[in-house]
């Protein structure tokens, strides 16, 4: 399989926040599977650039859940258990959750329409299309949080954001997921159409519940156990 190069343009300042999105990208993308061991030296090569710049980004990304690093080993790509999914996804539909009951009370017409504009545009796209669902995903939230207006839940998801995309990821490559993804943002918009945060709140805890049901299957069959649990 070709991937894109990681080399970082040295005219893009500043290099350590290039370095950081490179990395990130390739983790979320799985070019570096979990477990891989992240060799300070071929990262190095990979971004033409420092060992300090890759050090700082390995630190940045360590911070955000994505790297950890192993006694006597160094670096390597964070592994996502089952129970760290469920943990992730506990927090993810409370604060969703809420984001959905706010919005159903402040959104303007514009702000819905826009949400659905962004469901359409998913719903019209392959599922093939990872890297153009996850940016549609993407926007959704970010419309999602604009109408909930509460910069807190914003910057507390934003803490969550990049291990929830390696999740999406995961649950992206599952055969029909993105049609039902499409079934429960729609139910999410049409709560948050009828200005009722209560079903806004529920449709949102919903849709984090079948991505986490969908997330542990997958995690699951790789270590050959199939587990649920209910948030």
């Amino acid at each position: 399989m070709a991937f894109d190069s990681l080399m970082v343009s040295r005219e893009v300042a500043p290099v350590r926040a290039r370095v950081v999105e490179n990395l990130r990208g390739a983790i979320i993308s799985q070019r570096f599977q979990p477990g891989e061991r992240l060799r300070e030296k071929d990262l190095c090569e990979l971004t033409g650039t420092s060992r300090t710049s890759v050090r700082e980004a390995l630190r940045q990304l360590e911070s955000e859940g994505l790297v950890e690093v192993m006694p006597n080993i160094g670096p390597v790509v964070a592994t996502v258990s089952p129970q760290a999914a469920r943990d992730l996804y506990e927090v993810r539909a409370s604060l969703e959750g809420l984001a959905g009951r706010l919005s159903a009370e402040r959104a303007t017409q514009e702000q819905i329409d826009r949400l659905a504009a962004t469901v359409e545009q998913y719903a019209q796209t392959s599922e093939t299309q990872r890297d153009v669902l996850l940016a549609l995903k993407d926007d959704f939230y970010t419309s999602l949080l604009d109408a909930a207006g509460n910069v807190e839940i914003t910057r507390m998801l934003q803490g969550l954001r990049a291990r929830v995309t390696v999740l999406r990821t995961t649950t992206l490559s599952r055969p029909g997921r993105a049609a039902e993804t499409v079934i429960e943002l729609r139910a999410i918009i049409r709560a948050i159409s009828s200005h009722d945060p209560i079903s806004a709140e529920a449709a949102c805890c919903a849709h984090v519940q079948a991505a986490l049901n969908t997330a542990l299957q997958a995690l699951s069959e790789e270590k050959g156990v199939v587990t649920t649990k209910t948030i």
